[in-house]
């Protein structure tokens, strides 16, 4: 690339970047810092010459508002004028052709009147409007002059959100800008005419729509916004006036013009003979169109709409009903989405809102909205009955991928519009629904040919669930009592059926009558590998909501779920999820038949894994393997027969288990395999993944069996000794770190922690020496470790004597100077602690005595730029606790430090520094203060403070 930025290369780079794909990326970094450059102010101008090519000119138009915007301090105050004529010049050069550097250079033009206006260029819209009604503008008629104008104008506003201002000198150009409203609402409304040209008359409304979003007050835009509506005739003006009203009755000031909304509202009538007739003429744009205009009108102004219905004003109330109903013909509009329709889902949020204002409105009111509303709401349901419904499988099939997760993620918005319309219905939504669908059962000719009217009505009650109460008795025990009645013959339906069972499963520990109804359909479900996965759902969240009255049920329960686990036909995750659920309902049966049924059940999977064990490891048997595994820690996470019976006065009373001397079933089948872990482990032992899955297979037995583990510990410690010794990963020292804390206190087992305990420091001591990041979480679950170790017995490091304490600190600075937040946070928590365990413990003391100016130096070295900003909280959080509990050398450490030159940044002069030690050295409690003066001095040595950007930082920090 050539060296020099002038017009000729510039040129040649643009078309190399055009033409030469290979380079594109070096011409790109070239062309970038070409913009930046100081010869951009020249050669920007050249490159807008009419003999060059189109994309040449862009890129000199862009170079010119890249200048303007960013490096606007580069150009002295005596060439302001030239500039903007020079300007103003190419502007009317390009108000032609091409379109896209015309408005280049509209902005480029914007973007210096917003650095001069008022001082350099007093009255600035009024300036532009007279320069092109009254100026001699050569080559440009009236209409021409009348474009350029509108665009001007209509870039001010944007870019006056989207240029990088101080927040003074936004509020010296709003006021400005704002002045310049009482000439731009008549210049806009002359031009709203009949006898404007289309073009014009389509810009004008561009025009009026960005200024409303920098603020026109509504009454002052009220005949303006009247020909707007009146535009929507106009099948050239009618995105642009759908665009329009949406930015009018969006605007966050709206809702302060009640008055003129209301006298708007009657446009209404309008909008609904236009959608009625864009429905029957299959006009998709038109009608979605005017959806959102409806939509935007009814959600930005809920107030208004339940104040107006309110009121003694028959024609507010009939307006704001009005408006309501449009909503719901939104809503309702015929086919399916997203393949017939686009726009009904607009219209979920609305409803939402509607009945958030109506729960929240007060007193007496609140029975009036109810009593008004209601019937809406009921209408919503019966449309939400049909839009939720599936098209029939030869339609579903031809639709794309795409369109179904569409459809999927509408059915879920219609789930959550339904909660809000049971919230305004309550029982007669319920009652409604059970009518349809005993309609249907009742006519047993008609049952299978509306399977989507059930599936709908089943996804609807779903959807409900968890707003039903948890008593109800007069709708629900009718539902559930229908299912042996329905034909299974789709297995949409039956998923369906299921994931409405799951959802009641809360419920029906209520009315454990009902289980009977509902267990041999979540049975059957387990044998369809289609609905697998909503069966193994449903079947969990029963059996975990109801365990104090599955035990009938259980001998079945866990019968089939032992075929389909020996079956192979479920995913992983359906296979875990059953396994859980065999746990769930283990729990509730006698101990001998628990371990009768467990030897069942695993007998197959145990002689599985035996023989996969016994297999050389290679990435075929491995997924098995870890199922299997994976198949026990589910087990053992749910068996838990310790658990506490149902004390729910409401509910009906529930046998309660005998306390037992029993050993707990998990711990005899974690005693029989650990033989088959071991055997496991010696092959397997450089498999992160399997080694992670062995691990979590003893959290979970760890979390059941609480103290009862003790028996396996020593065992269970010596085999993570030898994993961790021969490869260090996070899952082994996540397991040493709980085996420590839960078991060190036990004098039998206080030799084998001691030694897991120092094998893991020794281990990973030796890592921190190596600042790989490869090693960082493992930095950091040994700084948690440590953390949670001196939290649990501040004496613990020291009464390991192989280990010097200062090697603990030592490895804290290390994991403190890592990039990665989460390992910085776990060494600042680690610090703070040994700092406060410092106080009192006399050989940690002398560690901080000795290498607590390490420490520091570490700290102010973070401060000063070595760290990132995001983690320089957790550093202050450090700093407090020298103060609290070291203050006699930290402030010694702090004031001899800051005595060098250039230290910690370039940027903190002597004074400065001063003050900050000063400042954070009267702070030993006020965490808040402390950060906040470690933030503001590390944005000092950064060169950022005083900066906006560096205000955005600081507010991010």
């Amino acid at each position: 690339m050539a060296t020099q930025y002038t017009a000729a290369n510039v040129e040649e780079a643009v078309k190399q970047f055009y033409c030469n794909t290979g380079i594109q990326q070096e011409v790109h970094k070239w062309l970038t810092a070409a913009q930046i450059s100081p010869e951009a102010w020249s050669f920007c101008f050249e490159l807008l010459s009419k003999d060059k090519g189109y994309e040449v000119q862009f890129f000199g138009a862009s170079t010119l508002h890249t200048k303007l915007s960013r490096y606007w301090h580069e150009v002295p105050p005596d060439q302001y004028e030239s500039l903007k004529n020079k300007i103003m010049t190419k502007v009317m050069e390009f108000s032609t052709q091409p379109k896209m550097v015309f408005t280049r250079l509209c902005v480029a033009l914007v973007s210096l009147l917003l650095h001069t206006a008022p001082e350099y260029w007093p009255d600035p819209i009024q300036n532009l409007i007279t320069v092109f009604q009254e100026g001699e503008i050569p080559n440009n008629n009236v209409v021409q002059r009348c474009k350029i104008l509108l665009e001007i104008l209509k870039v001010i506003p944007e870019e006056f959100f989207t240029t990088n201002l101080s927040q003074k000198r936004r509020v010296a150009l709003r006021i400005e800008l704002q002045k310049g409203l009482t000439i731009i609402l008549p210049l806009i409304q002359g031009l709203l005419s009949p006898s404007t040209p289309t073009e014009i008359y389509n810009q004008a409304l561009c025009t009026f729509s960005s200024w409303v979003e920098f603020g026109i007050p509504m009454n002052d835009g009220e005949e303006i916004i009247g020909h707007v509506f009146q535009a929507l005739n106009n099948p050239e003006l009618f995105d642009t006036a759908v665009d329009a009203l949406v930015n009018v009755f969006s605007h966050p000031d709206s809702h302060r013009f009640p008055y003129t909304i209301q006298k708007l509202l009657p446009q209404i009538e309008l909008l609904q003979c236009m959608f009625q007739k864009a429905i029957e003429d299959l006009d998709i744009e038109k009608s979605h169109g005017i959806c959102r205009i409806i939509v935007t009108i009814a959600e930005n102004h809920t107030k208004l709409i339940t104040d107006s219905v309110l009121s003694d004003d028959v024609t507010h109330r009939n307006n704001a009903m009005q408006l309501v109903k449009m909503v719901l013909s939104c809503t309702s509009l015929p086919g399916h989405f997203p393949v017939d329709e686009g726009c009904s889902d607009q219209t979920f949020t609305f409803w939402y809102v509607l009945q958030d204002e109506i729960t929240n409105t007060d007193g007496p009111k609140q029975a009036q909205l109810y009593m008004m509303f209601q019937p809406v709401f009921f209408s919503l349901m019966e449309v939400l009955l049909v839009k939720v419904q599936h098209p029939d499988d030869k339609e579903y099939a031809s639709w794309t991928a795409d369109e179904k997760e569409q459809f999927r993620c509408y059915r879920q918005d219609i789930g959550d519009t339904m909660m809000y319309a049971f919230n305004i219905l309550q029982e007669p939504l319920l009652g409604y629904l059970c009518n349809v669908i005993h309609g249907i059962v009742s006519n047993s000719t008609g049952a299978p040919n509306k399977w989507q009217v059930i599936e709908a009505i089943f996804f609807l009650f779903g959807s409900v669930a968890e707003s039903v109460a948890l008593e109800e008795s007069q709708h629900l025990p009718n539902l559930f009592k229908m299912l042996p009645q329905i034909p299974f013959t789709n297995n949409k339906l039956i998923s369906t059926a299921l994931y409405m069972i799951g959802c009641f499963g809360e419920w029906m520990n209520y009315h454990p009558d009902i289980l009977g109804c509902i267990v041999p359909l979540l049975l059957q479900g387990l044998g369809n590998a289609e609905v697998a996965t909503s069966a193994t759902m449903a079947l969990k969240d029963v059996t975990r909501e109801n365990l104090d009255h599955v035990q009938p049920y259980a001998h079945q329960i866990i019968l089939a779920s032992q075929t389909v686990l020996e079956s192979n036909t479920l995913k992983e995750r359906d296979n875990l999820r059953l396994m859980s659920s065999v746990g769930q309902v283990l729990t509730v049966l006698p101990f001998q038949d628990i371990l009768q049924y467990l030897d069942r059940i695993l007998a197959p999977h145990l002689q599985q894994l035996e023989q996969l064990i016994k297999q050389e490891p290679s990435m075929e048997i491995k997924p098995m393997l870890l199922l299997k595994i994976n198949l026990l820690s589910w087990l053992f996470s749910s068996l838990d027969t310790d658990r506490e019976p149902s004390e729910d006065d409401e509910g009906p009373p529930s046998p309660v288990k005998q306390p037992s001397n029993e050993p707990k079933p998990v711990f005899i089948v974690l005693q029989k395999i650990i033989p088959l872990i071991n055997s496991l482990v010696s092959k397997w032992i450089n498999d992160i993944p399997v080694i992670e899955a062995v691990c979590e297979l003893f959290k979970c037995a760890l979390r059941t069996l609480m103290d009862d583990f003790k028996p396996l510990a020593e065992d269970v410690m010596k085999m993570a000794c030898q994993i961790y010794e021969a490869v260090p990963n996070v899952p082994i020292l996540d397991l040493s770190r709980l085996m420590i804390l839960m078991f060190a206190s036990e004098q039998s087992l206080a030799m084998v922690s001691q030694t897991l305990f120092v094998t893991v420091c020794n281990k990973t001591l030796s890592l921190c020496q190596n600042l790989s990041r490869e090693y960082t979480d493992l930095i950091e679950g040994f700084m948690n470790l440590l953390t949670q170790v001196l939290k649990k017995d501040k004496k613990y490091l020291v009464l390991n004597s192989s280990i010097s304490p200062s090697a603990f600190f030592h490895s804290g600075l290390v994991a403190m100077s890592l990039p990665e937040h989460h390992t910085v946070r776990s060494a600042c928590s680690f610090l703070c602690e040994f700092l406060h365990v410092g106080q009192e413990n006399l050989p940690i003391k002398q560690v901080i005595k000795e290498n607590g100016h390490l420490l520091v130096d570490r700290i102010l070295q973070a401060i000063g730029g070595n760290s990132p900003r995001g983690v320089i909280e957790y550093i202050a959080d450090v700093i407090l606790c020298l103060n609290k509990y070291h203050f006699e050398f930290s402030h010694q450490w702090l004031s001899a430090m800051i005595e060098q030159d250039g230290y910690p940044s370039l940027h903190a002069p002597k004074k400065e520094k001063e003050i900050f030690v000063k400042t954070i050295s009267r702070e030993r409690m006020n965490k808040r203060k402390i950060r906040d003066t470690v933030k503001e001095f590390t944005l000092l040595c950064r060169g950022l403070l005083g900066t906006e950007y560096g205000a955005q930082a600081a507010a991010l920090l």
